[in-house]
């Protein structure tokens, strides 16, 4: 048992001894930190030193990068230690308690300056304290004489530096000069000093500082059906920010969320794989299926500051029809600081950045696709109108339209081109007929115009008809069909940006038909091919929208409902209902219930229930 005691106390000797050595072969470090500054603001400059050498009896440490205008030539002039900076471009310095103050009193040479070279308009930085016993304090004397105890060694000095109102934002880089850094032996005169000294930095931040830490999301482009849509995650924070979670909710029937990068704010940080989990409600006659998305990351370095990239989220988008829409909502925000502790003051962002909602998409259509217009024969000319669905101000549209296979002699594009312009009215409309396609390209001639959201017919595109390759039918003859189709669909929006949209249909097959009495439908008009619920317009509405539905031309009469629910599934209205044939109809509800009493805010579905169609969509009202 003894010899089991003797080598026991041996090995913690030895571990000691190796713990030892480790902490005597620590660099000594010099460590300067900037505090995020808003234009107009002081800015704090904190010096750390560490020492772990024996025989330290002072540095030299000079560093560049303070920007023009940070710095004037005259600065600290006529400041006292410890007194603040009042005039823009002056600054200040003091001595912090405990290991500044013991420093101060016993360096020979005490000096904080700062300078600046009026020829690269760079301001130079220096710290230097010689003569110093470091070690006599730190290690040797007891607290009551002056010692300190190296475990509790923190910053020494302080600058404040007056940054002028009109200062620019922006990330500023300090850095050391040649032989800028160097430990001094104690006494000046004796060994010298063999440790390894490193100095290390942060940024200088100039920013507007915001109040809170939260975050917010923007949508980077439009959402096309089939393709993918990218959602910018945005931090804006006053505290520093180093670790943190979130939290996304969307629809797994129209989006799946396929990778997470790093954003501007957030060079370094790694982001976890998302933790993905299901969400789904059963309502009486609705089924809703949502996911959501945790999303961890780590390792980052955020100083306070305004709105910046915090990470890009990018969804694959399925391939829906027009109409649909989907939403991405941002919930249950917590930021750590370095430590890993939850940051104070986390606030909700703006109203409208904390859930994006698209529709697939912004929509292109010919003819009365949607209901919105019909395809017409006038004076033996073919008019198709195009029709735009747009959630935003678009500034340019450019589409194609492909005339029927085997059929491209029957129209050409007529020297008109186009007429019955409505909410392009204004614009400069250019075509061009290939013979198998026409190429349609329409622009606002004004800088920044562009038509405002809405739905509704732009135009029409005016062809010619020949006579002697088509006989056009006569009111209530028999039905011919010219499948013109869409394609190539290209929106502008007023910024600039390409906006996601969707060219309602393969085809629009236009005919010269007189619905069954004329229901549904005007004169020249195409009966629907297939069902269809289409989404409410306006959606998010106050306190009143439209809702339209159709009947395909095969269907014959059909019973059906048309009902809104709450989102525990209970009925609030039944909007339509009865016995009806082909055609497009439109309700509109007042934001009531069949009691007549005002519905509140929230989410609602709207259901049409018939034995041969059956489909849901979502809707929101907002007070």
């Amino acid at each position: 048992m003894k010899i089991i005691k003797i080598l026991f106390l041996g090995i913690v000797l030895v571990l000691f001894n190796i713990a030892y050595l480790a902490a005597q072969q620590l660099p000594d470090s010099i460590t300067v930190n900037f505090s995020s500054v808003e234009p107009g603001e002081v800015l704090t400059v904190t010096v750390d030193a560490r020492f772990h050498s024996e025989s330290s009896g002072g540095f030299i440490l000079v560093a560049s990068g303070l920007p023009a205008g940070m710095v004037t030539t005259d600065v600290g002039v006529d400041l006292a230690e410890g007194t603040m900076p009042t005039d823009p471009g002056t600054w200040a310095y003091e001595w912090t308690e405990g290991y500044g103050k013991i420093l101060a009193d016993v360096a020979t040479s005490p000096l904080v300056q700062i300078s600046l070279d009026e020829t690269t308009g760079v301001g130079t930085m220096g710290v230097i304290i010689l003569n110093a016993n470091i070690d006599l304090y730190l290690r040797t004397l007891p607290p009551e004489f002056g010692g300190i105890d190296p475990a509790a060694v923190g910053p020494f000095a302080k600058l404040y530096i007056n940054v002028p109102a009109d200062f620019p934002e922006g990330t500023y880089e300090l850095t050391l000069e040649e032989d800028g850094l160097s430990i001094q032996p104690f006494p000046v005169d004796g060994p010298a000093f063999e440790g390894l000294p490193y100095f290390s930095t942060n940024s200088i931040i100039v920013a507007e500082i915001p109040d809170n830490n939260y975050l917010q999301m923007v949508a980077t482009q439009g959402a096309a059906s089939g393709g993918g849509v990218s959602v910018a995650v945005q931090v804006a924070n006053k505290d520093s920010v180093g670790s943190g979670s979130f939290v996304v909710t969307y629809p797994s029937s129209v989006l799946t969320l396929r990778s997470v990068t790093a954003g501007a704010r957030a060079v370094g940080a790694t982001f976890a794989a998302p933790v993905i989990a299901d969400i789904s409600t059963a309502l009486a006659a609705v089924a809703v299926s949502d996911k959501q998305a945790t999303i961890n990351f780590s390792g980052a370095s955020i100083g306070p500051g305004g709105l910046g990239g915090l990470c890009t989220l990018l969804f694959d988008v399925a391939s829906v029809g027009a109409g649909v829409t989907a939403s991405v909502a941002l919930s249950t925000v917590d930021l750590k600081d370095m430590a890993g502790t939850s940051v104070g003051s986390q606030i909700a962002p703006p109203v409208g950045a904390t859930e994006l909602s698209f529709s697939f998409g912004d929509t292109l259509s010919l003819a009365d696709m949607v209901g919105e217009g019909t395809a017409i024969i006038i004076d033996g000319q073919l008019h198709v109108p195009v029709v735009l669905k747009n959630a935003s101000a678009v500034s340019a549209v450019e589409f194609y339209i492909t005339e029927p296979a085997g059929q491209e002699d029957i129209l050409s594009l007529s020297s008109d081109i186009v007429l019955h312009v409505d909410r392009a009215d204004g614009w400069v409309v250019t075509a061009n007929d290939s013979g198998s396609y026409v190429h349609v390209i329409a622009y606002s001639p004004v800088a920044g115009g562009s038509i405002a959201a809405g739905n509704g017919q732009l135009f029409h595109v005016v062809f010619d008809i020949d006579s002697s390759a088509f006989t056009v039918p006569a009111p209530g003859g028999p039905t011919v069909d010219l499948a013109l189709g869409l394609g190539g669909v290209q929106l502008t929006a007023a910024d600039g940006s390409m906006l996601g949209v969707e060219s309602i249909g393969a085809t629009a097959s236009l005919d010269f038909r007189v619905p069954n009495d004329g229901e549904g439908v005007g004169p020249g008009a195409s009966l629907p091919k297939d069902f269809s619920l289409l989404q409410n317009h306006p959606n998010p509405f106050n306190p009143s929208t439209t809702i339209n539905y159709q009947i395909p031309d095969d269907a014959g009469s059909v019973q059906f409902r048309l009902n809104v629910y709450d989102i525990r599934g209970r009925l609030i209205r039944t909007l339509d209902k009865g016995m009806k044939g082909a055609g497009t109809y439109s309700v509109f509800w007042d934001g009531t219930d069949n009691y007549g009493r005002q519905v509140s805010s929230g989410v609602y579905f709207y259901r049409f229930i018939s034995s041969e169609y059956n489909v849901t969509r979502k809707m929101i009202m907002l007070k």
